[in-house]
């Protein structure tokens, strides 16, 4: 047994150090084949390309040289100059590469002839350019532009001459190229048929061990953990089978000592799903809903199954949940609702019903979620205290309008002179009055926008609307504020101007929002700029004030409903904090955001960003 073992290593040794010598006269044969078309190539690439690339620089200056002439001849000296400028000193460069680059037989010749005719042309363009403007036109198609037309001819005649020479050098590269294929396939048959050779003459007896190895391990990874591992006749493998027999008796007595906790956490999962009144479901990666709890299938119809079961089952499962699980296999995140408006309705013998549906991934081991479980918690009762809620502020709401109607006309009636003349205290009061009966209006009427875009949540009524045009009514709804108060309102063309779909009642609303807020809080003589930009994602409309700036301290919460941004300044009445709250959700129905950044004392910016959608 000794002796077949020195002989095995022995074979080995030799056999695979004659493989590492053909091996490397290969490699030696291949290293010397492409060094030798690399310096072919490398040629090529030295004395003609770098010609073809200043010909083509060349060219490209004349042209634009000649452009900036005409430019120049029609009158657009402003145009002309600068790219004149700048494309002289390109053209002077490249020429002074493609001087010292001559290796072609003609070349040379060919350059000094371009030298004498571009300086000639460069002075009649200077002469024609102090010229009158009205004979310029002429003197352009009579001198400019044969003079252009030569040089470029001549640059072309260079531009061949190095093409030429290129094309004759890759011939040459490519007769290298197939003496060097066939030098490596003869050497890399040899290599292969003493490699099949060697192949053919290694020993079968260490292949037999090694199946039986494979065999083995073959039937642990199908579950058998009681197979017996033959110890082979070979030394070397002699402790791989050792150590494979003392696996499997360790796997064995795991799997003995762990099934029945494993089993027990199975169980104590399923109680607890079932226990749960709201619907779950376990969803696995190829569609199959592994768990599913005694609400899910009262609800939906969902029972544990196969993908193809369920489909067959005749009662689909609901668009939400399959949404929502196949988010989280896409992005490995978890799909939380953000509001009881993205409830989902399910009707039901005993009642409508409502679902906010979230999910999660689940992992067994980092990296792709190996499954998903999604709850749909039953939120019926929350959207009906909601309706009612949104019911008695729109009451309310609606019945404050009439009287607040009549106070509003009563204040503005005293302090008309037609009504008599008033005291300077009788009309400081009725001036608070009339200030008063404004923000009570102004608070009725944002809290209807609230009811109503809450009722209507997910109902956009998009169409097609020229940025530019509804920033403009927005700004010209304001001016007359603004100017009462000595602000300026600009509004920037829209970068990447064209339609967009949108809500552009709703749109309005939160962009007057924004203006309002920035006029209350920036002083006389500040400037408020509308400006909107658009890329393939989203449409972004920014709205930016010099005005007072907000504390850093309120600036996470300024989108809350009833916030109080601290104090208020002097003569200016505390905020309801409704606008900004209305902002944001119009942001969030048309599936975006609105951002607010500040510094205090330098003003503020919001930017309302709306994806875009085909309309």
């Amino acid at each position: 047994m000794k002796r077949f073992r020195s002989s095995l290593r022995t074979r080995l040794r030799l056999g695979l150090g004659a493989m590492v010598l053909a091996l490397a006269v290969l490699s030696v044969a291949a290293v010397l084949s492409l060094d030798r078309l690399g310096g072919a190539v490398a040629t090529i690439l030295r004395e003609n390309y770098a010609s073809v690339i200043l010909c083509e620089q060349m060219k490209e200056a004349l042209e634009r040289q000649d452009s900036a002439a005409l430019f120049a001849a029609v009158g657009h000296e402003g145009i002309a100059d600068p790219m004149l400028d700048e494309n002289r000193r390109s053209f002077e460069v490249a020429f002074t590469r493609e001087s010292d680059n001559l290796t072609v037989p003609g070349e040379a010749e060919l350059v000094r002839e371009i030298g004498e005719l571009y300086r000639e042309y460069v002075t009649t363009v200077d002469r024609v350019f102090r010229s009158p403007k009205e004979g310029r036109s002429d003197a352009y198609f009579r001198e400019l532009l044969p003079r252009f037309t030569t040089i470029k001819d001549r640059v072309q005649n260079v531009l061949r001459l190095n093409q030429s020479s290129m094309e004759n050098a890759d011939q040459a590269a490519k007769q290298l190229a197939r003496r060097t294929v066939r030098t490596a396939i003869l050497v890399s048959v040899s290599a292969v048929l003493f490699a099949l050779w060697f192949a053919w003459r290694l020993p079968r007896s260490i292949t037999r061990p090694i199946e039986g190895l494979t065999r083995s391990a073959r039937a642990v990874g199908e579950g058998n953990l009681d197979v017996v591992v033959e110890e082979p006749d070979v030394t070397e493998l002699a402790a791989l089978a050792l150590a494979f027999t003392r696996m499997t008796a360790r796997l064995r007595a795991y799997r003995e000592s762990s099934l029945g906790e494993l089993l027990a956490a199975k169980d104590l999962a399923r109680s607890t799903l079932e226990c749960m009144l709201d619907p779950v479901v376990v969803w696995g990666r190829d569609g199959a809903a592994l768990l599913a709890n005694e609400a899910a299938t009262q609800a939906f119809g969902i029972e544990a199954g196969t993908a193809d079961e369920l489909r067959s089952s005749g009662r689909p499962v609901p668009e939400a949940i399959t949404i929502a699980r196949d988010e989280v296999f896409a992005t490995g995140l978890p799909v939380l609702p953000r509001s009881l408006a993205e409830a989902m309705p399910r009707h039901a013998p005993g009642g409508d019903r409502h679902y906010l549906v979230r999910a999660a991934p689940l992992r067994s081991a980092p990296g792709e979620p190996a499954g998903a479980i999604v709850v749909a918690q039953d939120v019926t009762r929350f959207r009906r205290i909601d309706e009612l809620k949104s019911d008695l502020v729109a009451t309310v709401s609606h019945e404050f309008k009439t009287p607040l109607t009549s106070l509003r006309m009563a204040t503005h009636l005293l302090l008309e002179p037609g009504m008599g003349e008033l005291s300077d205290a009788q009309r400081e009061i009725v001036t608070t009055a009339r200030d008063d009966t404004e923000r009570l209006r102004a608070m009725v009427e944002d809290l209807l926008d609230v009811v109503r875009i809450e009722a209507e949540a997910g109902a956009l009524h998009r169409v097609a609307v020229e940025p530019f045009g509804l920033l403009c009514e927005v700004a010209d709804a304001h001016r007359t504020v603004a100017r009462d108060k000595g602000v300026i309102i600009e509004v920037a063309s829209v970068d990447a101007p064209g339609l967009v779909s949108l809500d552009p009642e709703r749109v309005a609303i939160a962009l007057a929002n924004l203006v309002a807020n920035a006029i209350r809080h920036t002083p006389a003589g500040g400037v408020i700029k509308l400006a909107a930009t658009r890329d393939r994602a989203a449409l972004r409309v920014v709205v930016t004030d010099t005005g007072d700036g907000i504390d850093p301290a309120f600036l996470p919460r300024i989108f809350e409903r009833s916030v109080s941004l601290g104090e208020p300044a002097k003569g200016e009445p505390p905020r309801h904090g409704l606008g900004l709250a209305i902002a944001k959700e119009i942001a969030v129905q048309h599936g975006g955001e609105i951002l607010a950044a500040s510094e205090q004392g330098h003003g503020s910016v919001f930017t309302l960003v709306i994806p875009l959608v085909e309309n």
